[in-house]
């Protein structure tokens, strides 16, 4: 598996593009720029199977109409309790911006437990609601695709719409207890790895 780190837009939001020895591959967040992926994607010579959300902010999805439109194929995924905010863009903090861009239809929901299957790569979807009510993260191998429930010595706000301090702690507390080590690749920021977060982190520390 290999992962490519996009930052894109104003907030530098962390797309991912990831890929499997035998070509296939996903995107995670494409909050802006789809020119700029789909140059990436180009250079590598990779069509996309899946774009994958963990939540439905304006600075996760900003990109998700422009890949669609180049890659029509690609199935967009997000977490059942986000798709109202890819539905109206109040919810999704996009008022400020062009609201069709952000007026996004046709995803696909996902729940705890589900997995998607790109080559010999198993993705599993983790309910992590808090920052929103329906984040989710994606695990695939040693990998977490954390979005902005975790990041490296913190996590992400929640007095936003839809976010609950109270329920942030309970999906922290299922990411601490996960088995064995992850590398972390959050929202924003740089990567970090499970076990450095455990030891470290002050909120997955309890």
């Amino acid at each position: 598996m290999k992962v490519i780190i996009a930052p894109v837009g104003t907030l530098g939001t962390n797309c991912y593009i990831v890929s499997t020895e035998k070509g296939g591959c996903f995107v995670v967040d494409p909050g802006a720029q789809p020119e700029k992926l789909a140059g990436i994607l180009e250079e590598h010579h990779l069509t996309p199977k899946y774009i994958l959300l963990t939540h439905g902010h304006y600075d996760h999805i900003g990109g998700v109409k422009g890949l669609m439109k180049r890659y029509p194929e690609a199935v967009l995924y997000i977490g059942e309790n986000d798709k109202e905010l890819l539905e109206d863009p109040s919810k999704s903090y996009a008022s400020r911006w062009d609201e069709d861009n952000f007026h996004i239809t046709g995803a696909q929901t996902l729940k705890e437990g589900d997995t998607l299957q790109v080559d010999d790569l198993t993705i599993t979807v983790l309910d992590t609601p808090g920052h929103t009510k329906g984040g989710v993260c994606y695990l695939c191998e040693d990998v977490i695709f954390s979005g902005d429930t975790l990041f490296r010595g913190d996590v992400g706000r929640c007095d936003l719409y839809g976010g609950n301090f109270e329920v942030m702690k309970q999906s922290l507390a299922k990411l601490a207890a996960l088995e064995g080590d992850y590398t972390v690749y959050p929202g924003h920021d740089v990567s970090t790895t499970l076990d450095y977060e455990r030891a470290y982190n002050p909120y997955l520390r309890g």
